[in-house]
This record gives structure tokens, sequence and C-alpha cells, in this order.
């Protein structure tokens, strides 16, 4: 009888600082590191969360847009762990997670794009000459970043012009703090 090997779960305690330092990204500071893994983390955990709410039949159009999303935050995550770069095929795993309506053919065009733009860099594997791995270009954090945080300062003023209309003042500022105390918007700056 062949002897059964038992898994072992071993846990790591590692900081965030340690994280960012080990990631294979090179970030510009702590802080962009911070901000750039954050926004990658909120919107695959939010992809992950409303995977029963999605629709099932979207256009492609539409779909692109929520691939290229995932899959820039997939690279960033799986970086984000130190590895190089990640495969393909390990991509378009992680991908499907969120969104398992993706056809193959669709998150070739989305990455392909990407990489024609330079979000995306795609490169032969050092340790296996016939994988190609993709990586976040260095160049592309410092807009992703802003785009994170211009995104957060932005939709609390959005919030308040939306609803302007419907609900009077103090219902809207009630509302507001009520969301900004549970930290799920930033409240505009007080003119």
């Amino acid at each position: 009888m062949a002897k059964k090997n038992k898994l072992r779960l071993v846990k790591r305690k590692k900081t965030l600082k340690e994280t960012i330092e080990n990631s294979s990204i090179n970030f510009e500071s702590f802080e962009q590191g911070v901000e750039v893994f954050a926004f990658a983390a909120q919107s695959r955990a939010l992809s992950l969360a409303n995977i029963d709410l999605q629709p099932r039949k979207l256009s492609n159009y539409i779909r692109s847009g929520f691939v290229q999303l995932s899959i820039i935050n997939c690279v960033i995550l799986h970086q984000m762990t130190g590895a190089y770069g990640i495969s393909r095929d390990d991509l378009y795993d992680m991908v499907c997670v969120s969104y398992p309506a993706t056809s193959f053919a669709n998150f070739r065009k989305v990455l392909s794009i990407a990489v024609d733009s330079e979000i995306l860099i795609r490169e032969r594997d050092k340790s296996d000459s016939r994988r190609t791995i993709y990586r976040i270009s260095d160049e592309m954090l410092e807009p992703y970043r802003s785009f994170f945080s211009s995104t957060m300062i932005n939709f609390g003023m959005l919030f308040t012009e939306i609803f302007k209309g419907p609900m009077d003042d103090q219902e809207l500022q009630g509302l507001m703090e009520y969301l900004s105390e549970r930290g799920l918007i930033a409240l505009p700056p007080k003119k």
C-alpha cells in the first residue's frame, strides 16, 4: 500500500510592507505600492463577490471592459506574490473565476490589446522558453494608482450630484456620513 502524502498547512505571516518589498513590481514608493495593491485587491474581491449577480449574456464590447480590468488586476496580484509574471493559461483561469462566461477568443483579444497598448509586457519565460509570461509595465503603475485615487475621491462628488434632486440636503448629508463612516466612499472636500 502506497504511503499517502499528508497536506500540511503552513501559515505565513507577512506584513504589507514585506509583501510590497517582495513583489516583482518596481514601485516608486511604498505609498504607490499600497494604493496599487489596494485597488487590485478591491476590484478582484468585488468581482469575486458578485459572481452570482453577473448577467450571463453581455455583449463582447461590454464584457471586454470587465475582462480588461480583471486581467490587469490578476497580473498585479500574481506579481505581488513575488512571481516575475504569469502565463497566459494561468491568467485565463484566474479571469474565468471572476467572469466564467469569458470566451478564450475574447480573452486573447483583450490580452493582445493590453500588450499592444504597453499596459502589459509579454516575455519568454526564463525557466521554460516555450512559455510566455505577462507582467505589468512599470510605466503603468502611476496612471493606475492615479486612476484609483481619483475614482475614490470623485465617487463621493458624483454620488452627491446624482442624489441631490430626489433627496433634501439633510437626508443626503446623513446618507453620505453613513457611507463615509463605513469607509464605502470618501466625502467630497468642503467648500
